[in-house]
């Protein structure tokens, strides 16, 4: 496992680091962090702006990423939409999930493919059901199917894409989905 490969492993793991946004406080230094939030997407996008410009690249990509929005971009706008959007409860099982499942994805597609998507598909499964079961007051009845569909869209959402990084997908795709179903049928 080259440098760049155990980077991108140990970041995606450390996806859920976006959740310390529910221990902030509501203002900081008499800014909503709601505010600070936009403030800190704006300033990665800006960067990725210029490094596009600029064309550097940036230890740990990949390298069709020179010329394309990278992941870490991809990542800040999903996390952006995500905690000012959608429900903590929804947010923690996403964000969660991404941060295991991703790198679960890459290593078993890599070493043992045949465990391909069924280990994943099951991983994404049991943290839905787990989070869901703290989370909300849902039944168990009402949970495991959520965990179910929650699962396979997020594995769905990774397939390959040219446009829009999974970074983003991983996340938006069941967070979406699943809130949706949430608003609509819970």
């Amino acid at each position: 496992m080259n440098e760049d490969h155990l980077l991108r492993r140990v970041i995606h793991s450390m996806t859920w680091i976006v959740l310390v946004y529910y221990l902030l406080p509501s203002e900081i230094f008499g800014y909503s962090k709601r505010s600070l939030l936009i403030i800190l997407v704006i300033s990665i996008l800006a960067f990725e702006g210029l490094r596009l410009y600029k064309g550097w690249h940036i230890f740990g990509m990949r390298d069709y990423e020179k010329k394309q929005i990278a992941a870490y971009a991809w990542a800040a706008i999903a996390a952006g939409i995500a905690l000012i959007l959608f429900p903590m409860h929804w947010n923690v099982l996403c964000f969660i999930g991404m941060g295991i499942v991703d790198p679960l994805i890459g290593e078993i597609k890599y070493h043992i493919p045949k465990y391909y998507p069924s280990v994943p598909l099951i991983a994404w499964a049991i943290i839905g059901i787990i989070i869901m079961n703290l989370m909300t007051g849902y039944s168990f009845m009402i949970i495991v199917p959520l965990a179910i569909i929650g699962s396979v869209v997020a594995i769905l959402a990774e397939y390959p894409s040219i446009i829009i990084d999974d970074d983003f997908l991983m996340v938006m795709v069941p967070l979406s989905i699943l809130y949706l179903i949430e608003i609509v049928f819970l």
